[in-house]
């Protein structure tokens, strides 16, 4: 399966390509005023409005740099029932790699609070985690991106 590669911090995470709509340069977000820090705004795609998250600020509690290599990862996930599409900005979203199933192991150690990090796959000298986008988002944003009101 194709992953897109993104980093944060000083790791790089893997998200799966089979619910990616599109990926996107950063563009001009509308703002989300009352939303939780980690939504950094809405973006306009075909009329639709889409929440952005900001995966660096999710990952390591700093925001990702707005620099030529961001990307925002455009993808659809299920929430209540319906099926919704997230944005999800990225540093240096700019790779593709290929791993297989059997290629993810368990990383050993997991943070309680942090479930949306699965296992972890060798790439040359570094470990890749997969994410999983639906549990990446904290309770706090789950709750924002379930009201009509974003």
């Amino acid at each position: 399966m194709l992953y897109l590669l993104m980093d944060a911090g000083p790791d790089t995470y893997a998200l799966a390509t089979a619910s990616v709509v599109k990926v996107v340069p950063c563009a001009a977000l509308k703002a989300a005023p009352g939303a939780p820090p980690a939504v950094v705004g809405i973006l306009n795609f075909r009329g639709q409005p889409v929440p952005v998250l900001d995966c660096s600020l999710l990952l390591t509690g700093q925001p990702c740099p707005l620099c030529y290599s961001s990307r925002i990862i455009l993808q659809t996930i299920h929430i209540d029932g319906r099926e919704r599409m997230l944005g999800l900005l990225g540093e240096n979203l700019t790779r593709v790699q290929s791993f297989e199933e059997g290629d993810f192991i368990e990383p050993g150690a997991r943070a309680a609070e942090f479930p949306g990090a699965g296992r972890v796959a060798a790439h040359g000298d570094q470990w890749i985690q997969r994410l999983h986008p639906h549990a990446l988002l904290t309770a706090e944003v789950w709750e924002t991106l379930t009201t009509q009101e974003i």
